[in-house]
């Protein structure tokens, strides 16, 4: 036999027992002592009887001018002396019963009344009742964009129609695309016959020089959206979590009518151009790009700090958005990679620097490249790749 349906059988048996037992022992009770079960009955129909009473007389007083039929209060008025006068130990059991039937007949219309009323409050104000809307990707994302105005930027745009690899919003190229836009991949017939891909180490080393863009210099005279996110990664870096999320906020929010708002901007840099980050950024990194990423480091050390808190930089500035979005990562996207190797060299030296340190990411280039396999225009037809 199966222990577990033993166990549930002993279980079953033992509450029979256990309410035949309670049977027992109320009759028992109202057989030799009933006042321990009158008394306290009697108690509690006492004041059910005086909130009736006071409820008969309030509804008989409004009835009255709605020409509604009235309660007779007389019969209640009649049981509460009853109950007053009554002596528990001589009461019979008929008597008791008639006076809980009278009773209940009486309870039944309030309480109806009140188990409606809390159905109700049940039924509106259940969590299911808040999600019985239906909504489509559209509407979903107007109502939630309050609630997360990083999402503005692309609220007007159906990103899922759109090329993923052209416009603004396009994704990051991969090697192989990217190598073959900038010209800078070339064939290789190998000895044993095969043909691999080879990077031009020249034009790709200019190419990822070229990536790094301006050097740092001075903060008054970067362009507003590099100021703006440098304010933000200063204030979150400096436990200022208010105004940090005060201007993502406000420029996200201000995306959605096509010119970003980054007002007061220019005033709070003023405040932190004295920022001991700042003083200890300057001597270690020589680009404006490189400086960003570590700063974005630093921001990250009061939690979590996503790119996508600040989507509206992707069309403004593809090359640093790409850069803050590989920082934390072990590689980064073909499009950033001079700047993703030089902002390494920087940081493992300890120090700026103004020579290009692009030499492994043209190394790493050529490695990904010859991984990638090359399919000969023969044997298209049964390719969608090269």
């Amino acid at each position: 036999m199966n222990p577990n349906s033993q166990n549930q059988t002993d279980h079953t048996a033992n509450f029979f027992w256990l309410i035949v037992l309670i049977a027992i022992a109320l009759v028992s009770i109202w057989y030799f002592i009933p006042k321990y079960i009158v008394t306290p009955v009697f108690l509690m129909r006492y004041f059910e009887l005086d909130a009736l009473i006071f409820l008969s007389n309030l509804w008989n007083s409004i009835a009255g001018y709605l020409h509604l039929p009235v309660a007779h209060v007389h019969q209640l008025i009649k049981l509460k002396q009853f109950i007053l006068t009554a002596e528990p130990s001589k009461l019979h059991f008929t008597q008791f019963s008639a006076v809980n039937a009278v009773m209940g007949h009486w309870v039944r219309w309030p309480t109806l009344f009140i188990l409606g009323v809390m159905g109700l409050i049940a039924y509106f104000r259940h969590s299911t009742v808040m999600f019985r809307e239906t909504y489509n990707m559209d509407t979903l994302k107007d109502m939630e964009s309050e609630n997360w105005p990083q999402i503005q930027p692309v609220l007007s745009l159906n990103l899922v129609k759109e090329d993923i690899e052209k416009g603004p919003w396009a994704m990051a190229k991969t090697p192989l695309d990217y190598c073959r836009s900038n010209d800078i991949v070339s064939t290789e017939l190998k000895s044993d016959g095969k043909t691999v891909w080879k990077v031009e180490k020249g034009p790709a080393s200019r190419l990822f020089t070229m990536q790094l863009g301006p050097l740092w210099k001075d903060i008054f005279n970067l362009p507003i959206h590099i100021k703006a996110l440098m304010v933000v990664f200063i204030a979150r870096a400096e436990r200022e979590r208010d105004v940090a999320k005060h201007f993502l906020s406000q420029i996200s929010a201000s995306a959605a009518s096509g010119k970003l708002d980054f007002t007061g901007v220019n005033e709070q840099l003023i405040k932190y151009q004295n920022s001991k980050l700042l003083q200890w950024l300057r001597p270690r990194h020589a680009y404006v790009r490189t400086m960003m990423a570590t700063l974005l480091e630093m921001a990250r050390a009061d939690g979590v700090l996503a790119t996508a808190e600040f989507l509206w930089l992707k069309p403004v500035d593809r090359k640093l958005w790409y850069t803050l979005n590989s920082v934390g990562r072990q590689t980064s996207v073909v499009e950033v990679s001079g700047i993703f190797s030089h902002w390494k060299a920087e940081k493992a030296l300890g120090r700026a620097m103004t020579t290009p340190m692009v030499k492994e990411a043209v190394r790493a280039l050529d490695i990904c490249m010859q991984d990638i396999l090359y399919v000969g225009a023969e044997e298209r037809w049964h390719s969608r790749g090269a």
